[in-house]
């Protein structure tokens, strides 16, 4: 199945304009979001250094590190980037003129700095409005933790979701990357998307919209539940039972000849077709193997006869065997490489190839959603300050 092109057709917020005063993975992916959709996404950045996630790898150009951060390329497509040190005196009040032309502002001042500057930072709706305003921080404009420091390690320990990750007799594991801020840049996009439409159909005037990412993660709460209102605990290689009553062993990540796999499940259908697979249906008619949290050892068993079974089989063909022939929820852990090549993603036109002045050719994900059968296209990231001419 081939997908068309969103070429030529009117995106959902063309004719939006948005400035975006925000730095690293939350505001700007929420830009992200905004300008793949249609809106014009004006970033101001600071002069010289730019963005900081410029100067975070990994890079694609050596010799031109902040304009070929992987890291800011994929949160800035689509944008333009001006410089401007709104700071001073001279800066704020462009700042504010362009604010006052614009119809969203999306800014991530936490509460130290707001308290830090001499700057009104209250003039933008005054004189816009229309405008709607979006502020991100980690912990929200108020309360005990708002004026305190944060990163992802940070937001997952306070947000509950370290607690869940790794061995039960261990210490907790991070989550690589920046997931939380992801997940409140998609929250921060669908909050100004409400927004344009209560615009729309409801009532006017300017909105001033307050995100913080730990609620972000407090919304997703359900995971630290089971079905029955237990609380999960970290449960290794194996995945954290759904409810109290558990489920047969199986369910979890092991070794096949070149890499590892995932069997997900957990009924009482899929541990007999995974035991028909293995040839042990005895197993399947023992009640030692009906809970693998009350016995633990017959989990080990049963990895023991999976390894053993996937021993000379690489995870590509468990995958397929398993998945097609005995119809089990399965998936090769795949590693980014792995993911570009793979041809469920290429059949579904995943990703875009883009020229980028510095960074040159990367394929870049696109917008996850398939609209009457299009993808959105993207265009490439900024250079720093590449439109101070335009707009300055």
């Amino acid at each position: 199945m081939s997908f068309s092109s969103s070429k030529g057709r009117i995106l959902p917020l063309e004719g939006i304009k948005v400035i975006e005063v925000a730095q690293g993975v939350s505001g700007p992916s929420c830009g992200r979001i905004l300008a793949s959709l249609g809106a014009e996404v004006l970033k101001i950045e600071p002069p010289i250094t730019g963005d900081w996630s410029r100067h975070t790898g990994p890079f694609i150009c050596s010799e031109n590190k902040s304009e070929s951060s992987a890291l800011y390329l994929y949160n800035n497509t689509g944008k333009k980037s001006i410089t401007l040190d709104w700071h001073t005196q001279t800066g704020f009040s462009k700042l504010v003129e362009l604010v006052v032309q614009s119809d969203i502002l999306i800014e991530d001042w936490e509460c130290h700095f707001r308290n830090s500057v001499t700057l009104d930072l209250d003039i933008f709706r005054r004189n816009n409005s229309e405008l709607i305003e979006l502020s991100i921080t980690p912990f929200g404009l108020r309360g005990p933790y708002a004026d305190f420091q944060s990163s992802p390690i940070i937001q997952l320990a306070l947000g509950g979701f370290l607690n869940l990750i790794g061995d039960r007799d261990k210490q907790p594991l991070m989550l690589p990357g920046c997931q939380p801020d992801y997940l409140t840049g998609i929250n921060g996009a669908n909050a100004i998307q409400i927004a344009l439409w209560d615009k729309e159909f409801g009532e006017s005037g300017a909105k001033f919209l307050e995100l913080s990412t730990i609620e972000t993660l407090a919304n997703l709460h359900q995971a630290p539940l089971d079905m029955d209102g237990g609380v999960r605990h970290r449960s290794g290689h194996r995945q954290s039972p759904l409810s109290s009553r558990g489920f047969p062993p199986g369910v979890c990540t092991l070794k096949a000849s070149d890499g590892s796999v995932t069997f997900g499940g957990g009924s009482t259908d899929i541990w007999e077709r995974l035991c028909l697979m293995l040839n042990c249906v005895a197993l399947s008619e023992d009640s030692d193997y009906d809970n693998v949290f009350d016995n633990p050892k017959s989990g080990v068993i049963v990895d023991e006869i999976m390894e053993e079974w996937m021993s000379d089989k690489t995870k590509r063909e468990v995958f397929h065997e398993a998945s097609t022939v005995w119809m089990l929820p399965v998936a090769p852990v795949l590693e980014i490489n792995e993911i570009m090549e793979d041809q469920h993603f290429i059949s579904r036109d995943t990703f875009q190839t883009i020229d980028h002045p510095v960074a040159g050719n990367a394929a870049y994900p696109k917008p996850a959603f398939i609209q009457d059968n299009c993808r959105l296209n993207l265009s490439r990231p900024p250079l720093l300050g590449e439109h101070n001419l335009e707009f300055l």
